[in-house]
């Protein structure tokens, strides 16, 4: 009765395990929408950030390049009290309205070297608005390869965890019958000992496993910069939320 109830119930314990198993149909797979949201996040890092405000930083000096004639021009204004005062007014014969003569003054200047090197520093200032953008273009494809690299590697590594949990559980249950056997003389000293060894095998494979598995979610929590329960839980809500609107009843 007793070996009944131990054959009964590795039975049981291995039907579970089988109905576990991952099939290839089961494996997760990247989703595209939960791929896009992932580099949304991450597209906030301050690396980014910063190569925006570079190309806004080459655009003004472009602008300021641009404006190099502008200051070869001049104007002046003489005032004093008494020709503020009597501004607008007809000169008097003896001229004793503006005791500052002339009363305003322009002037330009033409620099010959500018007419030559400004151009130049016109077109080195917009080459560096192209830069300011390809390195932010860069960055950018940088950021979403490390995204979508850190979610791939943490899908793997999570269905990796998970065959290793079974292949442990699996193994554990083989060590218990062994152990039961062995009790009872059913079988050698060195069936056991290959029973324990292949659990503890399996265990050590597991704890690797789990723990490639959390660096990966560090991993890739770091590049969005919250934690990746929060994006799957909002993905699961945004999955049921169409089904609850279409119900008007």
């Amino acid at each position: 009765m007793k070996h009944f109830l131990l054959l009964s119930l590795s039975l049981f314990l291995a039907s579970a395990s089988w109905a576990q198993i991952i099939t290839p149909d089961k494996i997760a797979k990247a989703s595209s929408n939960m791929q896009d949201r992932l580099v949304e996040m991450a597209l906030q890092n301050p690396e980014l950030e910063i190569a925006d405000h570079e190309v806004k930083i080459a655009k003004y000096n472009l602008s300021a390049t641009k404006g190099w004639w502008a200051e070869n021009f001049s104007f002046s204004f003489n005032a004093n009290e008494y020709s503020l005062k009597n501004m607008g007014k007809p000169a008097s014969p003896n001229g004793n309205y503006y005791t500052l003569y002339p009363l305003y003054n322009m002037g330009i200047n033409i620099p010959i070297g500018g007419i030559f090197s400004k151009p130049q520093a016109v077109k080195a200032a917009r080459e560096k608005v192209a830069i300011a953008e390809n390195d932010r273009t860069i960055k950018y494809r940088e950021i979403r390869t490390a995204v979508l690299t850190a979610y791939q590697n943490y899908l793997s590594s999570k269905e990796l965890y998970t065959v290793e949990s079974q292949l442990t559980e699996s193994a554990y249950n083989d060590y218990l019958q062994s152990k039961e056997k062995f009790r009872n003389g059913e079988i050698s000293i060195n069936d056991y000992n290959l029973s324990v060894d292949r659990y503890q095998g399996a265990l050590k494979s597991r704890i690797n496993a789990e723990n490639s598995f959390k660096l990966t979610q560090i991993q890739l929590e770091t590049l969005i910069g919250v934690p990746l329960s929060n994006v799957l839980n909002n993905n699961n809500n945004d999955i049921e939320t169409p089904a609850d609107s279409t119900n008007t009843q």
